[in-house]
């Protein structure tokens, strides 16, 4: 089962007071019951998480099934960690997704809930209530809905479920305590969670720069600027406005609106699916990669004039890769995003998105790209295999997209100089000699013989393509999500408003690249 968004339960916050020694200790309570975890309780009002903890979206389905079961069974369960500061809140040191997955069976809010509507302010992916209608279904089934434990519906469910409804009464969820200041509270944070679901390198990086900017703008795109409040230092309403606009677009360049249907093929983000166990650090690559790896800027402090030169970049480089906007190219998702069963490649969306970001402001570039594009999109999908190869070479996608970006340049150039695409391959390999560019069995034709793995390949991705649109002016493959209404014959040409004189376009190829054509055609008749 997939990732179940449970971050609404428990309010971030940061650790704004100290709690210096454990004098206090003998008044601390040693369990929390079940009924403390209800909504409004004033327990789970007291509750925070710090405000550089991950997004409590970790566990699938089946273990806050397994988990929630084991608790109504009364088995052995972990402590959770808590450290209290002087204003009486208490943090959540280690145990944000127990007591987030209790929450949720006892408010019924797998991410789709009031609390979560709440949170999210009513902006919930339809990919988030699926996956909560999902969980909630097998929950109900296994252990059963919490209002049946609260209604003691003992003749409704059965003896196993009597039995589970006594242990309740005696239940409760252990709790160590941490003492020390918030640094030692920080501390014990970081080094638990490595010991237990071990906290990714762009995580940590994310936790221990929290203060500079780019972690601040990478934050605010996970949940198109929705949830925790993580600009609250910026008071101008117009401002904090502003950079909420700007993160929600970015938010939606590269994941879709919240309704996308990632069963057709013209709606796949760009940049993966959201409840991707990779998306905090697809984000943070976007963000840095946009911004063109300018440290000053990323690692500047908070303000509104750091994070909208940062938002900003991003919006126009993915703006450039697939949008509305009149310069986009309108690259199609399927055709360099994902392979041929619909997974994401991760590296393919680094090196395009830093390719773009060269080109993106030389028009001779760009240009080049168009004239092109029909053999360039042709040759990076008959020969899609050998991007893994190029990942393997610098062992990380996250390391490998400038070398990507390079052979995306070096393969436009190769193009435009030769017009045989099997040249093109020989004088790639040259440079790139590490590359195999055999198509295993692909030439060999057996009589009674089954399909090769590699024709298999190449039959489904033709297949798939051939059911795609393309654009008439560059031959380009074409998504209606990043496309233009064009004449066909211009208006300034005496072109007329009839269905036979419109076409679908790449907006780039209709705003400027046809404009740019007819005027140095026009030029040309002068002489």
């Amino acid at each position: 089962m997939k990732k179940v968004f449970l971050d609404s339960f428990v309010k971030k916050d940061d650790f704004n007071a100290e709690y210096n020694d454990g004098t206090r200790s003998q008044s601390m309570k040693s369990t929390i019951s079940i009924s403390e975890l209800e909504k409004d309780s004033f327990f789970l009002n007291a509750l925070r998480k710090p405000d550089f903890q991950r997004e409590t979206n970790d566990w699938d389905g089946e273990k806050i099934i397994e988990f929630i079961d084991s608790l109504v069974s009364n088995e052995l369960i972990p402590s959770i960690i808590l450290w209290k500061n002087e204003n009486n809140l208490i943090f959540l040191i280690d145990g944000a997704h127990r007591i987030s997955a209790v929450c949720a069976w006892i408010n019924d809010d797998y991410g789709d809930g009031e609390i979560s509507r709440k949170y999210y302010d009513g902006y919930i992916p339809d990919e988030q209530l699926k996956i909560a209608s999902e969980v909630r279904e097998k929950i109900n089934e296994i252990v059963g809905p919490y209002a049946d434990y609260k209604n003691k519906s003992v003749s409704k469910r059965g003896i196993e479920f009597e039995k589970k409804l006594n242990n309740l009464g005696s239940v409760g969820i252990s709790i160590q305590w941490v003492f020390g200041d918030s640094r030692k509270a920080e501390e014990s944070f970081i080094k638990i969670n490595q010991k237990s679901t071990p906290i990714g390198d762009r995580e940590l990086e994310i936790i221990k720069n929290r203060d500079k900017s780019y972690a601040a703008c990478t934050r605010l795109i996970l949940r198109a600027a929705k949830g925790h409040d993580y600009i609250s230092n910026i008071t101008d309403e117009s401002e904090k406005s502003e950079i909420t606009k700007l993160a929600k677009e970015v938010h939606t360049l590269m994941f879709g609106n919240k309704s996308v249907n990632y069963t057709e093929l013209n709606e796949l983000p760009i940049a993966g699916m959201i409840s991707s166990n990779h998306t905090l650090d697809v984000i943070a690559q976007t963000v840095i990669i946009c911004n063109g790896n300018n440290k000053t800027l990323l690692n500047s402090e908070i303000n509104f004039s750091n994070l909208k030169k940062i938002l900003l970049n991003c919006k126009k480089s993915l703006s450039f890769i697939c949008s509305k906007e009149q310069y986009s190219l309108g690259l199609h998702p399927y055709i360099y995003f994902y392979n041929d069963i619909g997974g994401h490649k991760i590296g393919n969306y680094y090196g395009i998105l830093q390719f773009i970001c060269d080109i993106k402001n030389k028009p001779t570039e760009l240009d080049k790209f168009i004239k092109n594009r029909e053999r360039f999109e042709k040759i990076i999908m008959k020969y899609n295999f050998i991007f893994q190869q190029l990942q393997r070479k610098w062992r990380q996608s996250k390391r490998a997209y400038k070398e990507l970006s390079y052979f995306y340049k070096d393969l436009l150039d190769e193009i435009d100089k030769n017009d045989n695409d099997n040249s093109v391959i020989n004088e790639i390999s040259k440079k790139y000699n590490f590359l195999d560019f055999q198509i295993i069995d692909n030439d060999k034709n057996n009589k009674n013989a089954n399909f090769s793995q590699g024709k298999k390949k190449q039959i489904k991705i033709q297949t798939v393509a051939s059911s795609l649109l393309k654009c008439p002016i560059c031959n380009g493959y074409l998504t209606p999500v990043s496309s233009s209404i064009d004449h066909i014959i211009r208006k300034a040409d005496g072109g007329d408003d009839s269905l036979n004189n419109g076409q679908l376009t790449h907006l780039y190829c209709n705003t400027t690249y046809k404009e740019k054509n007819i005027a140095a055609a026009k030029e040309l008749q002068k002489c």
